[in-house]
């Protein structure tokens, strides 16, 4: 590397997966030889701390909020759609300004490249600027957005943590109606000059001639998957990508670059898992006896319940610690000194009046937006949710998904099912666990609650001196099966009743991820063996200690699972088309089983947790026994992919501006 060298590193802030892995490479960049080693910029509006892996190393971070709008999820696994598309159009009502931000502050720092994780923007200001751009995803929000208008509808209704359920009926966007605000996405995303295609991928529309626009045409809506044609596409980017068809480079607008110089011709190059590894020290990492009891003292578990051959553990995590926006009913009031985001961008009508597009760019122009009352993207607030207490005498809140019906203590007895009004029982436990289509939860009886509180496990215990019933079946479920249960005639007529489960046994416990300090004051009412993880948790250090983990299926999870072993147990988000290529990852590498939304909004977690762990339970022997010989191989391979990779852009960068 013949003088210093630049890389600007653009993160998407839809979410902690694109900042983990988008860490994970720049701290691989950073670590090269010092005659590669360029410096690194990361700027995105996702926190620094999901960056401090990076930045421990030298990346520098920069906060921005105007790199790229948001896909709206209230919760894990519902998509709004009217609101994700009011979020886009703001944004790209002031794109220009926000473009003319970043051409200004690429120019400042001498950028040499742009890399971008998913945000269209940095790839667009890098081709005006006349700087090369390299896109690192597995999917572009074009094809999110787009998916938009499918004619799938996402019918299941949860209740909102708020305490309301869900009224609004979703219904699919007409594509012709949104295509002028994708093609704007599009346009950015044809500006990269190359892509370093992530595992789990879905077409990326802007490299490949084929699948074109709308996504809605890729996917097989009644089995929610994608059309084999599509699955076929998918294994040749992976394998061969040479052999696609791409999309021609476009030239840059105050620069002359051959088109026969390979730096200048669009290709597409698979990459290795981005990901982060547990912890390696000894006194840390979580395959040692030590760095596992350290992890969950931290999390309030006891240390009788740290020993791997005894305990066995579920984590739960939906997101609902990344980038919650701001409870409006709780922010301070705004005064004449507040800061406004939107102030210091650099944006005056001077230059703005100066900017020239790239020739062959075709960026539609802001009067095919569509005619709403846009506001500033900042501004709208997708999700205004409170923060409920984690349990109740009904429910369990998991952050950031709809709450599960709570069984309050890890056994359901036969007293639980008793009610002062028996007519009303059966009833009264359906209301609990299916999904109504109300605006307020149903009005609860206090004296019923208090009747319905389930006896203690050891009070159980006491009153059974065995471990079979009378049918000969075991007890040790989290929760009994009500047809396991012989009630008199007085609380009789409850038989079918589905009754929460959710641990296998006594053996589990359960580790919640993501609650605020609001729900911390209160965990009085979480069912036994239910423990908090702390919120500055190292994610890759929890996961590799679970025996499963439940969740959605997002890059950083899937990616985490799948390096470290653990089985996962997702609820899908089928609005959201990246889902098809992480199951399709997690299908061919890891461990995946699905759970209903029923199931997990009902509790009934224990045969999907059982079948997940069960799957597993031998290949990740050598996790439990700290073969720390398995663990040095395994992340011994990966580090050295992804050390290629980052040579390979450093030489990729070097190429293009020979003889410029």
């Amino acid at each position: 590397m013949t003088t210093e060298s630049c890389y600007v590193y653009y993160c998407s802030g839809h979410g902690f997966g694109h900042g983990t892995r988008v860490s994970a490479f720049a701290s691989q960049l950073l670590r090269l030889p010092e005659d590669q080693r360029p410096t690194v910029h990361i700027v995105s509006s996702a926190p620094s701390h999901v960056f401090n892996d990076s930045i421990s190393l030298g990346a520098l971070y920069r906060y921005a909020d105007w790199i790229d709008p948001v896909i709206v999820q209230p919760l894990a696994y519902r998509v709004d759609r009217p609101k994700s598309i009011e979020v886009l159009q703001a944004f790209l009502k002031n794109k220009n300004e926000f473009l003319n931000t970043e051409r200004q502050w690429l120019n400042s720092v001498k950028a040499r490249c742009v890399l971008s994780d998913a945000a269209f923007l940095g790839c667009l200001a890098a081709k005006f600027e006349g700087i090369p751009s390299i896109l690192i995803t597995n999917f572009t929000f074009d094809s999110v957005y787009s998916y938009l208008a499918t004619e799938f509808i996402d019918e299941h209704s949860s209740v909102h943590p708020s305490g309301s359920f869900f009224s609004t009926p979703d219904a699919p966007i007409p594509y012709s109606l949104i295509e002028p605000l994708i093609s704007q996405i599009h346009a950015g995303y044809r500006c990269a000059d190359l892509l370093l295609l992530l595992p789990g991928h879905i077409p990326i529309p802007s490299f490949s001639n084929y699948p074109p626009l709308p996504a809605t045409d890729w996917v097989d809506t009644r089995e929610n998957k994608f059309f084999p044609g599509i699955i076929e596409h998918l294994s040749r980017l992976k394998e061969t990508p040479s052999t696609c068809s791409l999309h021609e480079h476009i030239p840059f607008p105050s620069i002359e670059v051959p088109d026969t110089r390979p730096a200048s011709v669009r290709k597409i190059i698979p990459m290795p898992l981005l990901v982060r590894s547990p912890s390696p020290s000894s006194d840390r990492s979580p395959y040692t006896r030590s760095g596992r009891a350290q992890l969950l003292q931290s999390a309030g578990v006891p240390s009788e319940k740290h020993d791997p051959n005894t305990t066995r553990i579920l984590v739960v995590s939906f997101g609902g610690q990344i980038l919650k926006w701001p409870d409006r009913t709780h922010c301070p009031a705004v005064t004449t000194n507040s800061q406004n985001p939107k102030i210091g961008l650099g944006i005056n009508s001077k230059t703005m009046k100066t900017m020239k597009a790239p020739p062959h760019i075709d960026i539609p122009a802001p009067d095919t937006l569509l005619t709403l009352d846009i506001k500033d993207h900042r501004e709208i607030d997708p999700q205004p949710l409170v923060s409920p207490r984690l349990a109740t005498p009904s429910h369990l809140w998991i952050p950031g998904a709809p709450p599960v019906v709570n069984p309050l203590s890890p056994v359901i007895s036969a007293s639980a099912l008793l009610s002062p009004h028996p007519d009303k029982t059966v009833a009264r436990e359906r209301e609990l666990v299916s999904p109504v289509r109300t605006t307020v939860l149903p009005e609860l009886d206090p004296l019923t609650d208090i009747v319905n509180m389930p006896i203690s496990p050891r009070a159980m215990t006491s009153a059974n001196s065995g471990n079979m019933n009378s049918n000969g079946k075991s007890d040790n479920e989290v929760g009994l099966r009500a047809e396991d249960m012989q009630l008199d005639s007085d609380g009789s007529a409850i038989n079918g009743i589905d009754q929460p489960q959710l641990l296998p046994d006594s053996s589990w416990i359960a580790i919640i991820c993501g609650a605020s300090d609001e729900q911390r004051s209160d965990i009085s009412t979480l069912p036994e063996n239910f423990y908090l993880a702390p919120k500055d948790v190292y994610m890759p250090d929890l996961t590799a200690i679970a025996d499963v983990l439940l969740g959605k299926l997002g890059y950083g999870t899937v990616a985490e699972c799948i390096n470290v072993g653990t089985p996962m147990v997702y609820v899908s988000r089928p609005l959201f088309i990246e889902e098809l290529g992480l199951k399709i990852l997690l299908e061919k590498e890891g461990v995946g089983v699905e759970m209903s939304r029923a199931d997990y909004e009902g509790g009934r977690w224990v045969e999907r947790v059982k079948e997940a762990w069960e799957k597993t339970r031998v290949a990740n022997q050598w996790r439990r026994t700290g073969d720390s010989e398995k663990e040095a191989e395994v992340i011994t391979e990966r580090k050295a992919k992804i050390e290629r990779m980052a040579e390979i852009v450093v030489d990729w960068v070097e190429d293009w501006w020979q003889g410029i």
